[in-house]
């Protein structure tokens, strides 16, 4: 059953799973919702999970400008979130996009956390397309102009790209299945700009988790060719008692691969 914090310029929705003692908050990857961890209850059996959904997702909604959501509002959101939800401490779970929401999260909220579980995520190597996209003020335009256009010009270019080699295969199944409908092509624009400026500063990031032994978890697809071991060097090469699992999966069956092989080997 979803949940509802609204608000004048948002409103946040979620389903909660499970009610153990613990409390969890995971956020989803792009193009799902917060069903994406509606089974997840019985790989944690002594939490309670916080399924949020991702602005643009679920029943999730933004009403203010696509430039208004940086650091700071993003802490009043989740602390109102904490608050009306009577949350002290609590874990994190991120899967992708997820896991970039995770990263700022734990940068704002160090001292409430205590495990955090990053599920190929996205937001610790920023991909150069993305960034110049997004930030680059000309290219904004072109941007949003391809994503709001009827025209196929934007399927030619990437196809290029990909025959030349500068976008994985696996990177051009992905964009030609999110870009398929004008409606698709909306979402990508919104979430891409409203989610641009949630980034964290890695090295004072990893500083934060190391001052207050937060245990990091990252968990990978060996067929991922998203998100690998080489991507979140930048990060975990200044956590030096965080773990790191390969799973023997691609990206999208990540979130079930680790289901499973929790069922096997429940967290400690």
């Amino acid at each position: 059953m979803y949940q509802f914090i609204k608000r004048e310029n948002y409103q946040l929705s979620y389903q909660v799973f499970g009610s153990g003692t613990l409390k969890m908050l995971a956020f989803h990857g792009y193009g799902l919702d917060s069903s994406a961890y509606q089974t997840l209850e019985a790989a944690f059996p002594l939490h309670t999970i916080y399924s949020i959904d991702l602005f643009f997702h679920g029943q999730s909604e933004w009403r203010s400008s696509l430039n208004s959501l940086d650091l700071p509002y993003w802490e009043t959101i989740i602390k109102d979130f904490l608050l009306e939800n009577q949350i002290d401490t609590f874990d994190l779970l991120g899967f992708s996009m997820g896991g970039r929401i995770c990263l700022v999260t734990t940068l704002l909220f160090p001292k409430k956390i205590t495990h955090l579980y990053l599920l190929a995520p996205d937001g610790i190597e920023i991909n150069a397309w993305y960034r110049v996209a997004t930030k680059f003020l000309p290219l904004q335009h072109v941007f949003k102009y391809f994503t709001h256009s009827e025209s196929t010009i934007y399927r030619k270019i990437v196809k290029r790209l990909g025959s030349y080699g500068l976008i994985h295969r696996t990177v051009l199944k992905l964009a030609e299945t999110e870009m398929s409908s004008p409606q698709k092509r909306k979402r990508v624009y919104q979430t891409w700009m409203l989610y641009r400026f949630l980034e964290a500063d890695l090295p004072r990031l990893a500083k934060k988790i190391n001052e207050n032994q937060v245990r990091v978890q990252v968990v990978l697809g060996k067929y991922d060719r998203l998100i690998n071991t080489q991507t979140i060097k930048p990060l975990t090469r200044f956590l030096p008692h965080a773990t790191t699992e390969v799973l023997d999966c691609g990206h999208h069956k990540l979130v079930a691969t680790f289901q499973e092989r929790l069922l096997k080997n429940p967290p400690k």
